[in-house]
C-alpha cells in the first residue's frame, strides 16, 4: 500500500499532521475535562440542609419558606423539598438552591418543612414523596409544587416556573403544597 502526500508540499503536510496530533492529544482532553467540571459543578449546585424549624419561627432572621406538605398517601419512605431560583434552573438536575431530604413522618397526613432561601426574591418549590424509599421516581410516588398547579398524566407533570413561582420577602413565607399521586390514569390528590 502506498501513501500519496498531498500537493501542499511536505512542510504543509507536516504542519497539518502536528496540528492534528496537538488537537487530539491536548485540546480534546482539555475540552473533555472542562465539560466534566461543568457537569460536576452543576450536580453540586445546591445545598443540602436539615429541616430546622427554628429558622421559620416568629422573629427568625433571614429568608425562609415554611412549606406545609399536605395529603400524604402513607408515612413510608422519604420526602424531598427543593427550592429553585428561576426559570432557567427550574427542575433542572442539580440546579436547586436548597434541599431538605428527610424520612416521611406526616401527622394527620401533613408535614412541615423549613427551607432557607438566599434572600428576598422569586422562587419555586418542588416536593417529592418517595413512598417506597427507593430513591427513584415510580408510580407510587407523590409530588407537588408551590402554588399547586394542575397536573395531568402524561402531558403536564412538570409545570412551568411561572405556574409555581412566588415572591418571598424578608422573614418567613408560608407555602402549602398539596401532594398528587397516580390514581389509575390520572394524577390527583388523595381524597
Amino acid at each position: 500500500m502506498t501513501f500519496a502526500m498531498p500537493d501542499l508540499g511536505k512542510w504543509a503536510w507536516q504542519i497539518s499532521l502536528e496540528f492534528n496530533l496537538m488537537f487530539v492529544s491536548k485540546i480534546i482532553p482539555v475540552a473533555a475535562a472542562l465539560s466534566m467540571a461543568a457537569i460536576a459543578t452543576s450536580a453540586d449546585a445546591g445545598t443540602r440542609v436539615a429541616n430546622d424549624l427554628s429558622q421559620c419561627r416568629a422573629g427568625a432572621t433571614g429568608t425562609a419558606a415554611l412549606v406545609r406538605v399536605v395529603g400524604f398517601r402513607d408515612a413510608n419512605g422519604r420526602v424531598r423539598v427543593q427550592s429553585y431560583g428561576g426559570e432557567s434552573s427550574w427542575l433542572e438536575r442539580g440546579q436547586w438552591l436548597h434541599r431538605v431530604d428527610v424520612p416521611a413522618q406526616p401527622r394527620s397526613r401533613n408535614m412541615t418543612v423549613c427551607l432557607p432561601l438566599p434572600g428576598p426574591g422569586t422562587y419555586g418549590i418542588a416536593v417529592r414523596h418517595d413512598s417506597n424509599g427507593n430513591n427513584s421516581s415510580d408510580r407510587r410516588d407523590g409530588g407537588g409544587f408551590s402554588r399547586n398547579p394542575d397536573l395531568s398524566f402524561p402531558f403536564n407533570l412538570q409545570p412551568d416556573f411561572d405556574e409555581v413561582s412566588f415572591r418571598a420577602g424578608r422573614g418567613v413565607t408560608r407555602i402549602n403544597v398539596v401532594l398528587n399521586y397516580m390514581q389509575g390514569t390520572s394524577v390527583e390528590p388523595i381524597s
